[in-house]
């Protein structure tokens, strides 16, 4: 964590992708995104390939990932029409105390899902589950 994947993600993209894309984004596998409410989340591809060509991104691969892609595009002078979501996008209440606050409606995700009790709050606040039938195979 923490340590240039972000980076090697979107260098890696124009390289390895068939085409170019609109945007592209990086999620980790602990974060339920709402796709409805996503917005400013995302890189467009120029970002994504001035990333893999600058030499700013790739000096700077070693701490938050949020926070260094936010630093490279202030230092390249890039993405002046930047979007914060805040307080929309945060960390599992009691997770951490600087960016984790209880459940909003307006939530657009949640970060630091490390445990199923901690997925299953997630999934019943925003009645992700709730037009699901129930399963032959589940027997409460």
């Amino acid at each position: 964590m923490n340590n240039g994947k972000t980076y090697t993600y979107f260098s890696s993209l124009p390289q390895i992708l068939p085409k170019r894309y609109t945007y592209v984004m990086k999620a980790d596998d602990d974060v339920f995104i709402r796709l409805n409410q996503l917005n400013g989340v995302l890189l467009s591809w120029d970002l994504v390939e001035w990333i893999g060509k600058s030499g700013i991104p790739a000096n700077e691969t070693q701490g938050p990932e949020d926070k260094l892609v936010g630093k490279w595009l202030k230092i390249g002078n890039k993405a002046k029409n930047r979007f914060s979501d805040k307080p929309a996008m945060y960390d599992y209440p009691g997770t951490n105390g600087r960016c984790s606050h209880e459940l909003i409606p307006e939530t657009v995700a949640v970060h630091r899902l490390k445990r199923w009790d901690q997925w299953f709050h997630v999934l019943e606040f925003f009645n992700v589950t709730k037009q699901l039938n129930n399963s032959k195979f589940l027997h409460l």
